[in-house]
């Protein structure tokens, strides 16, 4: 056991003490939230963007009233950007993806008879930039169906354009209350019969210790979506960040001829849980680090207050048994290689199992006890990252899924340290050509 605490702490001491890792510890959340900080940074910004948009209408069906609306929108726009200090910020028109746009409609005169060739000029000009897009309404509308042709929309990004779907919503709004004149219907009791009424997104009551009642709370809609999807990328990157350095550690100890040294004074059993249990001890450091910051931010920043505190204790027994899984497998493929390039094409499998849970998080979080999620969470090498989503999610998880992912994740990793022992023991001396699949699984089955 000394022997193993020694490597231990050697192997701590070189995962912590280095810059890589504090750089790491910097770029983690700088990746997660990344996008959130620069969507905040546009929207503060507030910078306006104007959109030069041709409209042919040949029928002069909708022009006046969509000049009218982008006219009350635009005013709207500048006189909310030009309020001074103190006045109540009521909240800029913007667009989904956080833009703030002016439209610059300009209806063409000679759109009485569209052809293919005024469709092509137009393109260019949306080409060079001298206009955003062009839209072609339909020369007439069927009054007896009261139903007019496709609406057309040229633009070089018109399938996720933000101004596209401004014209849609406007123009469905023109068509609509156009529909209910004709039929003697007043569009102001319509507007006041359809107000629709918000269904609040409300927890469950609880009860405490003396029995009484707890009321419900309102949830958090933003917490709900980005807990989860957080706890699966921090429990990600942390196995990421305490894997990937065992690789390199048993590749260059085997490519420098290191490991023959150590393997001198101690056994690879013990060499290689002297390893595993200074990546555990790094990864802990990982977590304690982040959770620190966590708690400090959290007075700050109120919904943060709400984050379930009985998540703690099981994310750090699945990162614990999680770490352990890729971690034996990394070192199993560095001892079984000569090479990094090599290593990566045999890691890829490895990658893919563990992202597994990143492709489908929507689901999952959307159906936390749903079959999905379910399966996901009992596939050891997807266990940790899938289990933790669901926790994070405030639903309540039936204790035997815990209980049964945990077991199957502490046999899977049993299972893949004593392998992977296996291999280690045999691949960290082997030098010359690498090795071949075949080869390295009968390394694991006979040792």
């Amino acid at each position: 056991m000394y022997k193993v605490i020694t490597i231990a702490i050697r192997e701590y001491r070189a995962m912590v003490a280095t810059k890589a890792f504090l750089i790491s510890l910097i770029m983690m959340p700088v990746l997660m939230l990344g996008s959130l900080w620069a969507v905040e940074l546009l929207k503060s910004a507030g910078a306006i963007e104007d959109r030069k948009i041709a409209v042919l209408d040949p029928g002069k069906l909708y022009i006046d009233d969509l000049l009218a609306a982008a006219s009350a929108r635009n005013d709207q726009t500048r006189s909310l950007t030009e309020k001074k200090d103190g006045d109540e910020d009521q909240g800029l028109p913007q667009m989904a993806s956080g833009e703030i746009l002016i439209f610059d409609l300009v209806p063409l005169e000679e759109s009485r008879r569209i052809t293919d060739q005024m469709r092509a000029d137009l393109s260019e000009q949306v080409r060079k930039g001298d206009l955003y897009a062009f839209v072609e309404m339909p020369a007439s509308e069927d009054s007896a169906k009261r139903q007019p042709e496709d609406i057309l929309f040229y633009g070089q990004d018109s399938s996720l354009s933000g101004t596209r779907s401004w014209l849609e919503q406007t123009l469905n709004e023109i068509i609509k209350v156009r529909r209910l004149l004709q039929a003697n219907i007043d569009p102001v009791v319509v507007a006041e019969a359809s107000q629709r009424i918000p269904v609040r997104a409300m927890g469950l009551l609880k009860r405490d210790a003396s029995g009484n009642v707890i009321p419900a709370r309102e949830e958090n809609e933003m917490l709900k979506i980005f807990l989860p999807f957080g706890a699966m990328m921090f429990m990600f990157m942390v196995i990421f960040m305490s894997s990937q350095p065992m690789l390199e550690s048993v590749l260059e100890e085997k490519s420098q001829r290191i490991a023959e040294v150590l393997l001198g004074s101690a056994s690879p059993f013990q060499l290689m849980l002297g390893k595993l249990l200074g990546t555990v001890g790094g990864s802990m450091t990982v977590f304690c680090i982040y959770l620190a910051g966590v708690m400090v931010i959290a007075q700050r920043v109120p919904f943060l207050n709400d984050v379930p505190l009985s998540l703690i204790p099981w994310f750090i027994a699945f990162q614990i048994l999680g770490v352990l899984f890729y971690a034996a497998i990394f070192m199993a493929v560095g001892a079984s290689v000569n090479q990094l390039k090599e290593a990566q094409s045999m890691l890829m499998p490895v990658w893919m199992m563990m992202m597994c849970p990143m492709f489908v998080w929507l689901l999952i979080l959307r159906s936390p006890n749903g079959g999905l999620a379910v399966g996901m969470s009992l596939f050891p090498p997807a266990t940790p990252t899938t289990m933790v989503m669901r926790l994070a999610t405030g639903v309540t998880v039936p204790v035997w899924q815990l209980a049964l992912g945990m077991v199957l994740l502490a046999v899977a990793t049993l299972a893949a340290v004593l392998l992977a022992g296996r291999i280690f023991r045999a691949g960290i001396l082997w030098q010359g050509k690498t090795p071949k699949f075949s080869e390295i699984v009968r390394w694991a089955i006979s040792g």
